[in-house]
């Protein structure tokens, strides 16, 4: 929601960080931004000074939809759907952020940030993208994504397991498994038992290795594929993150999905 304000406040929004996967609309005039901007910048005061670049579409006159660069800054702060965030428009296409854990209850950190007047400035986990994390954050990719928005997430995406990203195109969703799967380890056997979780679905399906000389490499998931996708309401092209929680006694996926351009 937006908060009332008069003439010559700053704009405040509050609103869930919500599913990653889903769009990110804010009660934002058009004509609060510059005239045919297609984008906003959206800094949290934690003292780093780094401001993101996200595309915006109007959506009607009152109303604007965040687009690519929401999931990079989604990622970087570690935010869950229960996330509350303030927007405050610090003038033209300028807002900042703060970041709440539940309504009431700011996060804190170590350091502090100017943020115009805004006590209590969140600072985001250290664990930020800089030149000399980034190789041990790839080492967590454990394929090669083939595509500048793959390649984005694998830049961004933070995770204490070995990850592996796949394009979910309009072909995988017609058809009842998901080939080419990055396989899992050595101690991960033929028709492995898969639970693949994604919030609070969960479905069981199996992976198999393919054979031949590509059996070492990787293999399909299949009994269950496409019912996790129908659970999950995935229906457009999608990017998916497949975190490798566990593989004993069965392997864990734990699934993501990201719009991208």
């Amino acid at each position: 929601m937006a908060e009332a304000h008069a003439k010559g406040d700053a704009l405040r929004v509050i609103k869930a960080a919500g599913e990653m996967s889903r769009p990110m609309r804010l009660p934002i005039p058009n004509g609060l931004l510059p005239k045919d901007s297609n984008h906003l910048y959206i800094t949290v005061a934690d003292g780093s000074n780094h401001s993101y670049k996200i595309a915006c579409t109007p959506n009607g006159w009152k109303e604007i939809t965040l687009g690519r660069g929401w999931q990079r800054f989604y990622h970087e702060y570690k935010l869950h759907p229960s996330n509350i965030l303030l927007f405050k428009h610090k003038g033209r296409d300028d807002f900042s952020v703060r970041i709440f854990q539940s309504p009431g209850v700011e996060r804190t950190y170590d350091t502090t940030g100017d943020d115009s007047g805004d006590e209590t400035p969140p600072q985001a986990p250290r664990k930020r993208t800089t030149t000399t994390e980034t190789p041990r954050r790839r080492m967590g990719c454990i394929n090669v994504p083939k595509s500048s928005a793959a390649a984005e997430v694998e830049q961004t995406f933070q995770s204490e397991h070995p990850f592996f990203i796949m394009h979910i195109t309009k072909r995988l969703l017609g058809i009842h498994f998901l080939p080419n799967v990055p396989h899992f380890g050595d101690d991960v056997n033929d028709d492995a038992i898969v639970n693949l979780r994604a919030g609070e679905i969960s479905v069981q399906a199996v992976y198999g290795r393919y054979v031949g000389k590509r059996r070492r490499n990787c293999g399909s998931i299949s009994q269950g594929w496409g019912d996790f996708l129908r659970k999950c309401n995935i229906t457009a092209t999608k990017l998916a993150v497949f975190e490798i929680s566990r593989t004993q006694p069965e392997v864990e996926l734990l699934v993501q999905f990201v719009d991208f351009e």
